[in-house]
């Protein structure tokens, strides 16, 4: 019996829920156990996923972001916080993210600049797995630099300090934070104004990676072109270990050109949610579709996991 945690940052009208309850479903079947996080625009679905309570899993909300969108409901069951994440992250044997990439290994992927939360919390939920004892690499993407910036103060909309948070997760809790230096030539910021905290390196992802290279599992849920999933997978593909692409949601559309593309499968395997491509009516390759049991079987043991 194995522990799967699902992580939920995506709101309301999400196919993400959708895929968290199949998947979480999906396990009790096989007799493991599926526990859920909420977090962010997550936390808008503590009532439809509460059900799962029901065959043993945990269903546990950030109180302080349902707080924020005037959601809470004080007393109600699973009212937790980032804290609860920790534990749950220490506990599970596998670690699947929506709506925010990570992976049970330590690799965090912030996505989005300081205009929103979505950023703040992928260093929370940075934060959370250094409960794992396991080393965090935080690689800041796009206009996640933004982060880097000595000068930054988004405390104005926030309603907390998410620079001075980026710098305990490094002096604190031991965590390596990482952007790349195109990336921030392209973003306007110069390496000169990068806050200490942040290292400046040419490849993020290659120096976030494990020492040893690992299998590999990338859920694309939407465009498969997109600069950092195509060098995330061919790198790792590079490195001579098995990377499994998984299209999910609306990157079932460019997954499936790739999958028909491919006559054989070598270190780089395609597969296709068959539950999006029959949603979509899509007429996929039928010998890539997995419906639940097998991407659960995939992402349960797969030792690094990326929804992106």
């Amino acid at each position: 019996m194995a522990t799967l945690l699902l992580c939920l940052f995506d709101g309301p009208r999400s196919e993400s829920a959708h895929t968290v309850l199949q998947l979480a479903r999906a396990a009790h079947r096989a007799g493991h156990v599926a526990n859920v996080f909420l977090g962010g625009e997550g936390t808008a679905h503590a009532e439809t996923l509460a059900p799962l309570r029901n065959h043993g899993g945990r269903v546990v909300a950030c109180s302080a972001d349902a707080a924020a969108r005037g959601w809470d409901r004080p007393g109600t069951p699973g009212r937790g916080s980032f804290v609860d994440l920790g534990s749950m992250a220490a506990e599970c044997d596998a670690m699947v993210s929506f709506g925010c990439t990570a992976s049970l290994d330590g690799r965090v992927v912030v996505r989005d600049g300081p205009a929103t939360e979505r950023g703040w919390i992928a260093l929370r939920l940075a934060t959370a797995l250094t409960f794992t004892g396991r080393p965090v690499r935080v690689i800041l993407d796009g206009t996640a630099a933004g982060w880097a910036a000595q000068r930054l103060d988004a405390r104005a909309w926030l309603d907390g300090d998410a620079g001075r948070d980026l710098d305990g997760l490094v002096d604190d809790a031991g965590a390596t934070v990482l952007v790349g230096a195109p990336t921030l030539a392209t973003h306007a910021i110069d390496q000169a104004a990068v806050r200490p905290s942040v290292h400046v390196v040419d490849d993020a992802w290659q120096a976030a990676a494990p020492p040893a290279p690992q299998p590999t599992l990338h859920a694309v849920t939407r465009e498969l072109t997109d600069a950092l999933v195509v060098h995330a997978i061919s790198a790792d593909a590079h490195e001579g270990v098995p990377v499994h692409t998984l299209g999910l949601h609306d990157g079932v559309y460019e997954t499936t050109l790739l999958a028909r593309s491919l006559h054989e499968e070598g270190l780089t395997r395609v597969r296709l949610c068959a539950d999006d491509c029959r949603r979509r009516g899509l007429d996929a390759p039928a010998d890539r579709l997995d419906d639940y049991p097998a991407m659960l079987d995939a992402m349960l043991t797969a030792p690094a996991t990326f929804v992106w």
